[in-house]
């Protein structure tokens, strides 16, 4: 049990470092997103490549979102995978590791963002990692590929129309499995 909650620790001290790595003044200064009139915190840019983007928009989750499949997405996301550190407990973007990330992680509770990403872009995020920001890939090095859609088929379930976006506003926007049909 010792070990494990060491090298637990440790794998999270690595991702931190590497995000400060990631996070410093000259990687954000070459981010083509950061010099582009902060597209980056455009809900409506995507962080796949766009040349890329049809091929990550037909990938097919073949997570079924089950309460045992939610159960374990989150345990992933909150534990062994490390989302939380940046994406925050609650997926809101607000995770230690994440303040003061140029562009921010994600805010998984903004029912906008539901209805613009697919499954397939966030589990191509997930396993390619995001260019312009400090999400790197986590699978398979982290998670393994199959883990990866647990993940993302949890956090399409932390919003859902009607709930308030991250100013506080109700939305009414597409629902969560919508958006990954």
């Amino acid at each position: 049990m010792k070990r494990t909650i060491l090298a637990l620790g440790s794998v999270l001290l690595v991702f931190y470092l590497i995000t400060l790595f990631l996070t410093s003044t000259e990687v954000r200064q070459m981010s083509p997103q950061n010099q582009a009139g902060g597209k980056a915190f455009d809900l409506s840019v995507p962080r796949v490549p766009t040349e890329l983007l049809a091929e990550a928009k037909a990938l097919h989750n073949p997570v079924k979102p089950t309460p045992e499949n939610l159960a374990k997405g989150k345990q992933i996301f909150t534990s062994t995978g490390a989302c939380y550190t940046c994406h925050g407990v609650e997926g809101k973007g607000d995770g230690p590791s994440g303040v003061g990330l140029v562009p921010p992680p994600r805010n998984f509770t903004d029912p906008r963002f539901h209805g613009l990403r697919t499954d397939g872009e966030l589990y191509w995020v997930v396993t390619h990692g995001s260019p312009g920001t400090s999400m790197f890939a986590y699978a398979p090095q982290v998670i393994s590929n199959e883990d990866a859609w647990y993940v993302v088929t949890y956090v399409q379930t932390l919003s859902t129309p009607g709930s308030p976006d991250s100013a506080g506003n109700q939305m009414t926007g597409s629902s969560p499995t919508a958006a990954s049909q």
